[in-house]
This record gives structure tokens, C-alpha cells and sequence, in this order.
């Protein structure tokens, strides 16, 4: 994956990318930024951080009510983690990389998803409990610190293992 990335740094195609996004939102050609399919990393960025905030509302907001019910703050972080990430799966695969082709089957990708997301889980869990427990951080605040540290394993895994392929036609 590092090797891949900085294969895609060196030929320039970040680069690109970014100028070809940077065209379309200047001409605010929105409907091309969001709905139309592409392998631009940049406009996958946008849409996935899109998903993320989404997903991430959902996430913040069950964990809010879970531990206002009186749930202690790493099982709720768990639970609302796990609706986030059903969220997040959704999303990303009808919107952020809707037209990448995964590079495993539907059984699978799922399966590849989930690994990526416990990984992501497993870091979510361990940033808080350090903010918190240990640092003194509300934890909410910690959950606002984490998620923005996991957002960034959550794309490059699902950019460089999950949907690393071309664009397919639209259906």
C-alpha cells in the first residue's frame, strides 16, 4: 500500500487529480464532483469525506444518547462505531467509490470492509480510552480526536485495498 501510494505521488497523478477537481468545483460543476463515476483520488476524497461526516454524525450522536441513558463510554463508543460503520459501508460503496469495481467479490468485500472498520474500531477504542482515561479529555472531545485520526486509515485502506481498481460503466 505506502509503496502504491508513493507510486501515485511520483507519477503525478495526485497532482492531476487535484488540478481536474480543482476545474470541476471552480465551474461548480457539482454534478460531476458527486454523481458522476471517476477514479479521481481527489474526488473520491470528496465524496468520502462527505460519507465520513455523515457516518460520523451517526456515530457522535448514538454515542451521545447511549451514554446519556447511562452506558458506559467505550461499549456505547462500540456500538454507535458499529452503526457508523453500516452507514459508512453504504455510503461509500453507492457514493465515495460507486463506480470502482472492488477488487474481491460482494461476500467478501463486505468481509474486507468489516476488517478494514475493526482495525478502525480497534484504533477508535484505544485513542479514547488514552484521551480520556488517561489524559483527562471529555470523551466526547476524544471521540471527535479519534475519528478524525481513524477517517484517514478508514480511506487510504478502502482506497488502496478495497477500491483500487478502474471505473466501470455506468449500469
Amino acid at each position: 500500500m505506502k509503496d502504491r501510494l508513493l507510486q501515485l505521488l511520483l507519477k503525478g497523478h495526485t497532482v492531476q487529480d487535484a488540478i481536474a477537481f480543482w476545474e470541476l468545483f471552480r465551474r461548480g460543476r457539482f454534478h460531476a464532483l458527486l454523481l458522476e463515476p471517476t477514479a479521481n483520488t481527489v474526488t473520491q476524497l470528496f465524496r468520502y469525506v462527505i460519507t465520513g461526516v455523515s457516518s460520523f454524525l451517526v456515530d457522535f450522536l448514538l454515542l451521545f444518547f447511549l451514554e446519556a441513558a447511562g452506558m458506559h463510554y467505550l461499549p456505547a463508543a462500540a456500538c454507535s462505531f458499529t452503526a457508523g460503520t453500516v452507514c459508512n459501508f453504504l455510503l461509500t460503496k453507492f457514493f465515495a467509490f460507486k463506480s470502482i469495481n472492488a477488487t474481491v467479490g460482494p461476500a467478501v468485500e463486505v468481509l474486507v470492509f468489516c476488517a478494514i472498520s475493526v482495525v478502525g474500531l480497534l484504533l477508535t477504542e484505544l485513542l479514547m480510552f488514552l484521551f480520556t482515561s488517561h489524559l483527562h479529555v471529555y470523551f466526547m472531545v476524544s471521540k471527535l480526536i479519534s475519528s478524525i485520526l481513524v477517517f484517514f486509515w478508514n480511506f487510504l485502506a478502502r482506497k488502496f485495498i478495497l477500491y483500487p481498481g478502474k471505473i466501470h460503466e455506468k449500469v
